[in-house]
């Protein structure tokens, strides 16, 4: 990821993720309720792909991509990526 922002972007994510993660681990150590425990394993699948989306909305292209590709064909790959993107939301 070249993009500073978006690298940044990415790693704050992580690290809520990581955040969650260790929320989920103090509920079992208390016993939680299983459907308590559930729930945020559920919010934690949500960010994990909601990050993953947002690494291939911003990056795909660039990885998909050389200089050396012509305009027309740069096109279409930027097109299939939205078009991933939008499906996969």
């Amino acid at each position: 990821m070249s993009n500073t922002s978006t690298q940044k972007e990415v790693l704050n994510r992580l690290r809520n993720v990581k955040g969650h993660v260790a929320g989920i681990e103090r509920m079992v150590g208390e016993n939680a309720p299983c459907k308590d425990v559930l729930l945020q394993l559920l919010a934690i699948r949500s960010s994990i792909e909601k990050t993953g989306i947002f690494i291939l909305e911003n990056n795909a292209a660039e990885c998909l991509i050389s200089d050396s590709i012509p305009a027309e064909e740069k096109e279409k790959v930027n097109q299939l990526v939205k078009d991933i993107v939008a499906f996969l939301k």
